[in-house]
């Protein structure tokens, strides 16, 4: 019977003293874990010969597809007399694309130099009409040309010798793939073809990475493009900068707070993501980044300097420079988060931000897109031009032509890895917190019970002396009588 006291009364230190050890051991184990963690994600995300991210940028583990929506314009005579234009979108047409990529050098551990190419297929079973369907779309050379500074009357005259119109019926195809065009001809571009596709097939981009070599967080950040450290077409050194990465890699470790950037040279400028929200895509839990609402708001664009020339209004971008003058303006498809002025003054356009927006999915710790839609849309300003007949009785207008939706998804392979280092990496998380929280309990447990043994001591010590001041209370009062 004693030694069973004593055992009841050991195991409260020694529950107090495992508690202590989970604690301690969960603590140390998160901090070592997270460090080989850390270190072999670091070493995975390293681009160097025969490495995954090598690999990840030679052939990217992904579908990539290219949906095209056109906007046919449905009364161009009655636009030229100044009415409203009326829109019909066509498509998709959704056409499967394959990067090429070439590695030119390591420029040093922590520099590589590659070159790109994009060659693009059409896909009918995905595509919602043919490449040989024809609609009316904007004479966009023709524009290049009136938009000329000091040729306008080489443009009048030009115009009127090949019978140009400002509005045209081309094939889907001819309006990929190229047509003929006699301006593009006398110019001596592109072997006087026009296309939509810039340089479908032919490497026409060159990058300059960091590998992630010395640091995994700057992992594809950009240090030139094209041979240029720094771009020429804005009005401030800020909005010059080619900073971020080159679309292929992001940082790792992200959190709803990061903002990520990449260099488009669609845009002709860098930009940043913000997060949306949080997601799950196959099985990976992701967070979402997406356009800023406000990133092309034209105060934002005025301080920051990319306001050169005409700046419309919220929610476009002047890309003029950039287009060697032609009056283009990026936006989101259907002017999503613009002034609604410009979608009022079109009749077809309705913004939707679920199918409009330009929205990447991340899994946080990799910082690897799982998938996402890189959707953009290219109008041009056309405005009244009293020398040009064409334009005389015009009314200004930022007209669509195009927008187009790159959607990308990872195979199920690697999918299923990521999801399995995001499992290890919540486990990495969830046995210490555990073992903290077991500890914690047994420490409260154990000073439980040592409580209410110590009450229980201290209650006993009471019961006695009352029972002897009792006793002695009797006596005395016995030995009175």
């Amino acid at each position: 019977m004693e030694k069973k006291k004593v055992s009841k009364k050991n195991w409260i230190p020694v529950a107090s003293f495992v508690g202590f050890l989970f604690i301690m051991t969960s603590i140390v184990g998160y901090y070592f874990s997270n460090y080989i963690i850390h270190f072999r994600l670091s070493e995975n995300l390293k681009i160097e010969n025969n490495s995954k991210a090598f690999e990840f940028l030679l052939n990217p583990p992904a579908a990539i597809y290219r949906k095209y929506y056109f906007f046919d314009v449905q009364n161009s005579v009655e636009v030229l007399n100044g009415k409203k234009p009326i829109l019909i979108e066509k498509g998709p047409y959704t056409y499967r694309v394959e990067w090429h990529r070439k590695i030119e050098n390591f420029l040093d551990k922590d520099k590589l130099n590659y070159s790109q190419s994009t060659k693009i297929y059409f896909e009918p079973s995905l595509s919602k009409g043919n490449q040989s369907d024809v609609i009316t779309f904007l004479n966009i050379p023709a524009i290049g040309m009136i938009n000329k500074k000091n040729m306008e009357t080489i443009a009048v005259f030009l115009m009127e010798h090949f019978d140009t119109e400002l509005f045209i019926k081309r094939t889907i195809k001819e309006l990929i793939s190229g047509y003929d065009d006699p301006l593009m001809e006398l110019a001596k571009k592109n072997n006087g073809k026009f296309s939509i596709v810039k340089n479908n097939g032919t490497e026409w981009q060159r990058y300059v990475i960091d590998t992630g070599f010395i640091d995994p967080l700057n992992i594809g950040k950009v240090f030139s493009w094209n041979g240029l450290k720094k771009l020429n077409y804005w009005n401030s050194e800020k909005a010059n900068q080619i900073s971020g990465t080159d679309g292929t890699f992001y940082p790792p470790y992200l959190n709803r707070s990061s903002i990520i950037e990449s260099y488009s040279p669609e845009m002709c400028r860098s930009y940043g993501l913000e997060y949306l929200r949080d997601n799950e895509i196959n099985g990976v839990k992701t967070y979402d980044f997406h356009f800023p609402s406000d990133l092309f708001s034209a105060s934002k664009l005025e301080q920051e300097g990319f306001c050169d020339g005409k700046c419309l209004g919220n929610g476009v971008l002047n890309i003029s420079n950039c287009y060697g003058g032609v009056s283009g303006f990026i936006s989101q498809p259907h002017f999503l988060n613009a002034d609604e002025k410009f979608i009022q003054s079109i009749n077809g356009l309705e913004p939707n931000k679920e199918i409009h927006d330009f929205l990447i999915h991340f899994e946080p710790t990799t910082g690897v897109p799982v998938a996402g839609n890189v959707r953009l849309q290219i109008n041009f300003y056309l405005e009244p031009n009293q020398d040009i007949d064409l334009l005389k009785n015009i009314q200004p207008v930022l007209l669509p032509v195009i927008w187009f939706d790159e959607e990308i998804k990872l195979d199920l392979q690697t999918t299923e890895e990521l999801s399995k280092v995001a499992f290890y990496v919540r486990l990495v998380t969830i046995i210490p917190v555990s073992m903290v929280s077991t500890g914690i309990l047994l420490i409260l447990v154990s000073s439980f019970f040592l409580l209410r043994n110590s009450r229980n001591q201290l209650n006993n010590k009471n019961a006695k002396k009352k029972i002897y001041l009792a006793e002695e209370a009797r006596l005395f009062t016995n030995e009175q009588n």
